[in-house]
């Protein structure tokens, strides 16, 4: 045993055995963090429709169960954490010595014995614990449950864990306990579903009944106990809502799968997908699940760090490899378990669960039914607002029959308020479009709900504001820059997105009509490129006329730039030739089909390339012809790891629906890295502000190639 794990021994068994000890017990759980007071009762219930599953012989199964609620404000004893019959059990199996069983019966709780509920019809929440352990693991979570609201049912499932105590002082061990195949797993989930519908049924027909609200029902457990929420939900519809905490399922959920909401939360190093057999059952089941669903990792997280055996075992300094403190996985357990069932259980709205959190950095989103964009990096709310444009000096160069060129341009800029609904990524045509041929189950309008971060029509914050000037890919709609225009505009600047109409999959107008893309009907040479090319840069211009003479103070005419991701980034050099307002560029990995000709161009200019192998390879001879007539302050950086799609929302959208675009969060880090990147570069050419990225490289995946 370690000294500090020796010398808490000594500092306990002192506490325990001396007269003159304090009050205080030397363990505690962790605090409740809701209003309310919690009272906790238990109740033993005897199955006699069924055998023990693990003991045939005892002709009915008999289990104890834990009840936690809001209480009526009273003093009263609290609920003891481990009896010492139960402790010296856990101690026992896990071959602890040196440490007296009887301090864990002295660990701090919150919750009063037997208190007066306060309360009725409240929504409630079943708890199931890990393979050989006893309920108690459980009771942090369960108190905090309660403290907010909830009538928590901690299940103890006789047989399979260590110890279980009955009224009267009778202990059972662990009777299941021996050797586990395939078969034995699965017995244990199924017989859990079991034991979980006959605790609900004998509630429903005791005193407690007036708690419960049977339409307000889920389920959450650790390890086996959370493996078999799954399973247990199909069993029973009572059950509206689940959570896998860190537990490999070895039941597989076959079709039709299941249309109610779920949570996956476990340990990163085991349930990143992709590495290794406990996230292949988990990817197994996703695919199966067919309501909302969220797959989540705690970085530096252990087995035990979901539960109070983490949280107790640490306060004894005993060390069970995790780098996040136990406190903190208590709190990322309580934090993201109560949010679930607040959203699923109750309606309301948890932002938490929408996308990766600052609060709780360790926490990563592995995959979602729900798309989101990043939180962008500045310190600036950002608004929105959709701009028709129509230009009648031209025809439409894709449909010569419409007399004028109409443009969707989203604006994006610092705000002054944070209230009011976030922006709408695409209308439901636009997702429909988008998604089609993709390859994704998934709903047409899923992309309707994207959760972005910036508030349509917000009042703008600021005057004479940097611009600049976004073009998305080919086929791709504007939207799949939002990410990049977010960002921007959260560090102070106006951000004009373009869709140019007929050159993506579709896009939507405020008079209701839907635009295809025309343009993917024209044979793809050199001269549709060129031409597509040469016409986003009339595109440019003619926004930049318009929003100039529209917005006058919003944006400083003298301080604009333009960036593009493929033919998007390959337009932005003719633009800037046909453009002189436009003071410096950048092409994320685009080609240009518009050769740059003497005397070249003298304003910056940056190529941000995808991986090659090897590493800057030559080849790109568009990019060096062009890269020779650039006369001014310019860069050429690659960064490893990437593909095409990955400085972009696609890739972005791709990884949080499980398709990888290659590795994992290969897109998350590129986008990090995009932003970083252009922000740096116009911070130093629009505002003049020194950038040291832009120098040398700030991150070890980018390389300087020129």
């Amino acid at each position: 045993m370690k000294l500090k794990s020796l010398m808490v021994v000594t500092a306990l068994t002192l506490a325990l055995t001396s007269s003159t000890a304090s009050a205080e017990p030397a363990l505690a759980l962790a605090e409740p963090t809701g209003d309310r007071p919690v009272g906790t009762t238990s109740l033993y219930l005897k199955d006699t429709s069924r055998p023990d599953p693990w003991v045939p012989s005892v002709p009915y199964r008999e289990l104890m169960v834990s009840l936690f609620y809001p209480a009526v404000p009273a003093p009263g004893p609290k609920k003891q954490f481990m009896s010492e019959a139960e402790a010296k059990a856990v101690f026992d199996e896990a071959g602890i010595e040196g440490i007296p069983p009887l301090v864990m019966t002295t660990v701090r709780t919150d919750a009063v014995v037997d208190a007066r509920p306060a309360g009725r019809g409240l929504p409630a929440v079943v708890l199931s614990p890990g393979f050989k352990r006893p309920r108690a693991e459980l009771m942090s979570l369960s108190e905090d449950l309660a403290s907010h609201g909830y009538l928590v049912i901690l299940v103890d499932h006789t047989y399979e864990n260590v110890a279980t105590t009955f009224p009267g002082g009778r202990v059972t061990g662990c009777a299941a306990c021996g050797s586990y195949d395939l078969e034995f797993w699965q017995k244990l989930g199924r017989g859990r579903a079991k034991d979980v519908s006959f605790v609900l049924d004998s509630l429903a027909r005791s005193k407690w009944a007036p708690l419960l609200d049977n339409t307000r029902i889920g389920m959450a457990g650790h390890s086996v106990g959370g493996a078999s929420a799954i399973g247990t939900m199909v069993a029973d519809p009572r059950l509206k809502a689940g959570i896998d905490i860190d537990g490999t399922t070895d039941d597989p959920l076959l079709a039709p799968g299941l249309d109610r909401p779920f949570l996956f939360l476990g340990r990163a190093n085991t349930y990143t997908p992709g590495t290794g057999d406990e996230a292949g059952s988990w990817e197994r089941d996703w695919a199966q699940l067919k309501g909302w669903k969220r797959w989540l990792t705690v970085a530096g997280a252990q087995h035990p760090s979901f539960t109070d055996i983490g949280l107790v075992g640490e306060q004894l300094g005993l060390g069970f490899g995790a780098t996040t403190p136990a406190v903190r996985g208590q709190a990322i357990t309580a934090a993201y378990v109560r949010a679930f069932f607040d959203r699923h259980l109750r309606g309301k709205p948890q932002p938490l669960l929408d996308q990766p959190s600052a609060r709780y950095p360790e926490v990563a989103f592995a995959r979602t039914s729900t798309p989101y964009l990043p939180a962008p990096t500045g310190d600036r709310l950002v608004g929105s607002t959709a701009v028709y444009l129509k230009d009648t000096s031209r025809p439409d160069p894709w449909v010569p029959s419409v007399p004028y060129r109409e443009l969707m341009v989203t604006l994006f800029y610092p705000a002054a308020s944070a209230k009011g609904p976030k922006t709408q990524y695409l209308t439901p045509a636009e997702s429909a479009a988008l998604l089609q041929g993709s390859g994704l189950d998934v709903p047409a309008d899923l992309l309707t709900t994207m959760v972005t971060n910036s508030v349509a029509d917000a009042r703008p914050a600021g005057r004479g504001l940097p611009l600049v000037v976004l073009s998305p890919g080919y086929t791709k709609p504007r939207a799949t820059l939002s990410t990049l225009a977010e960002d921007l505009a959260s560090h102070g600047y106006a951000v004009a997105l373009i869709g140019h109409t007929h050159e993506n999959t579709g896009q939507s107008f405020p008079d209701g009509h839907f635009a295809g893309c025309a343009s993917c009907e024209v044979p793809h040479d050199d001269t549709f490129w060129q031409k597509l090319e040469r016409g986003r840069a009339a595109d440019v211009s003619f926004v930049l006329d318009s929003l100039l003479r529209s917005r006058p103070g919003l944006i400083d005419p003298a301080r604009i730039g333009m960036a593009g991701h493929s033919v998007g980034g390959g337009s932005t050099i003719p633009a800037m030739v046909a453009d002189d307002r436009i003071k410096a560029g950048i092409d994320i990995d685009g080609s240009n089909k518009v050769p740059l000709t003497a005397p070249g161009l003298s304003r910056p200019f940056l190529f941000v390339n995808h991986e090659q192998v090897p590493k800057c390879a030559p080849g790109n001879v568009e990019w060096e012809r062009d890269y020779a007539q650039l006369t001014g302050w310019k860069r050429w950086i690659e960064v490893a790891g990437t593909q095409h799609a990955s400085f972009t929302d696609v890739g972005l959208l791709a990884e949080e629906f499980g398709v990888p675009l290659r590795g994992p969060n290969a897109a998350a880090r590129a986008s990090e890295i995009t932003r970083a990147y252009v922000n740096a570069f116009f911070d130093r050419h629009l505002r003049g502000e020194p950038r040291p990225i832009l120098d040398r490289p700030g991150y070890p995946e980018v390389s300087f190639c020129r």
